[in-house]
């Protein structure tokens, strides 16, 4: 089940950071042997440093992340790739709700502090689909990373975001 989250962090890692060093030295501000040995399952973090753990995900991909946890425990396919689990799992929810017709589709915008922080990566664009459930604060989102590229190209083109996301998802969003 660990090796499961391990290999999930990794991956949500490197799509958002320069590097492991630079997210575990500036947000977690741990050594490399304290971070070696959280990844081999041989010490636990501290709770504030699981939150920020928890933070590379939406509060519903880190429902999904514990879902493919468990089903790791279960399943020898899901625990040979939990990555790849995680990954269509989250791919084919965001297709069931934008399909639903209920999803609201938008690009991210960076706040001051992202783009001030040089650890993070900045060659993506990130997709929001959220479902609203009309209900004060619950909301829950789905962030697909997509090359930067795909943002400027549906503004250049003057196509409608939610158009390009049913004509072209599949083949920009790429799971491992």
């Amino acid at each position: 089940m660990h090796d499961a989250l391990v290999q999930i962090v990794l991956y949500a890692i490197k799509e958002q950071y320069v590097s492991e060093k630079a997210f575990y030295s500036t947000q977690l501000e741990i050594t490399p042997q304290s971070w070696d040995r959280w990844k081999k399952d041989e010490q636990g973090l501290k709770p504030k440093n699981m939150q920020i753990i928890a933070n590379l995900f939406t509060d519903y991909e880190w429902m999904l992340v514990q879902k493919v946890m468990r089903n790791a425990t279960f399943f020898p396919e899901v625990e040979a790739n939990p990555v790849a689990e995680y990954l269509n799992i989250k791919f084919h929810v965001a297709k069931k709700w934008v399909n639903s017709g209920s999803a609201e589709l938008a690009f991210q915008n960076e706040n001051a502090e992202e783009r001030e922080d040089y650890h993070r990566k900045s060659t993506s664009t990130v997709l929001r689909i959220e479902m609203n459930y009309d209900f004060w604060s619950y909301k829950d989102r789905i962030e697909l990373r997509l090359p930067g590229i795909i943002q400027q190209q549906i503004k250049t083109e003057k196509q409608d975001l939610l158009e390009w996301f049913k004509e072209n998802i599949e083949e920009t969003y790429k799971v491992e």
